[in-house]
């Protein structure tokens, strides 16, 4: 009796609810022509976009012109909402900035100097990752919305970032041992990392990695790195060098050269002013000097 019982509930279901493969997936029995069809939300929906009816279409109309709808600009008022808006959200953004952000950021810092700014791009603050030790200059302006991250590859990855030097979004800056930036840099690279990352050989490619394949990246001062820039792997950026847009270095820049493109070679030489040399050095000049401009 009870397995009849059963057979027949298992029949019920059926009729009423579909049949289920094998892997246990149910599918809903097609009704009938001339069957009753379930009208749903999204079935609703899609015959008000196709205007099926007369009906429909009315109310197809209906919604475009309230999608549509607007309210005419007003010379004065609006101009002065316009503005009333900038002030009120930066002025938010400022309170935040001063009164919680910046200080969670300087006391994450090792070092950090006088009149840091934050500046807001939606993030508040640098995602921070791992034991990094930060030591940043002062005047320094960083955008909130970049990573900072160390590495476990040396006892104490350090980043070091010189005064008057601006890091702009989105840069993610992956430290294994060391990476030095100048004083009075433009940053816009998308990635600047001191060692190689992953290892090509997939049976190690998950493996922590190990010192003897970690640099130090070194950016002299007066640098511009251009936006989605890449600097990987032990190198050094001579100062007042110029990095363009997507380029990937990999290899020393001299100072006072552009670099451009993949991977990354001296295409111009710059004025080597004669204030710099006895700033930087006759090593620098002699660096620039010997520099070869590659077409």
């Amino acid at each position: 009796m009870r397995s009849q019982r059963g057979d027949a509930d298992r029949e019920g279901r059926d009729c009423s609810l579909g049949e289920t493969t094998p892997a246990g997936i149910l599918f809903p029995r097609e009704e009938p022509s001339g069957g009753r069809e379930t009208m749903t939300i999204s079935r609703f929906i899609q015959r008000i976009k196709r205007r099926e009816t007369p009906f429909y279409d009315r109310l197809y109309r209906a919604a475009y012109a309230v999608r549509n709808a607007e309210i005419p600009y007003v010379r004065g008022l609006h101009d002065a909402l316009y503005y009333e808006r900038r002030l009120r959200v930066a002025a938010w953004r400022t309170f935040w900035r001063v009164s919680y952000y910046q200080p969670l950021f300087r006391g994450r810092c090792a070092r950090c100097g006088k009149n840091l700014h934050l500046t807001h791009s939606g993030q508040g603050i640098p995602l921070i990752e791992g034991d990094l030790a930060i030591n940043v200059g002062d005047n320094v302006t960083i955008y909130d919305r970049i990573t900072l991250a160390g590495l476990t590859s040396s006892e104490r990855p350090t980043l070091t970032i010189g005064d008057y030097t601006q890091i702009g979004m989105p840069v993610a800056i992956i430290v294994g041992d060391e990476v030095t930036i100048g004083h009075h840099c433009i940053i816009g690279s998308s990635l600047i990392a001191d060692n190689p990352g992953h290892n090509l050989d997939y049976k190690r490619r998950f493996q922590r990695l190990v010192r003897v394949v970690v640099g130090k990246v070194r950016i002299g001062s007066w640098v511009y790195a251009g936006h989605a820039s890449m600097i990987i792997g032990n190198v050094t950026i001579g100062d007042g060098a110029i990095i363009g847009a997507h380029a990937v270095v990999v290899s020393n820049i001299p100072p006072f050269c552009v670099a451009v493109g993949y991977p990354a070679r001296v295409v111009k030489k710059l004025p080597f002013p004669k204030e710099m040399i006895e700033i930087l050095g006759e090593d620098a000049h002699r660096r620039w000097l010997e520099a070869e401009v590659k077409s």
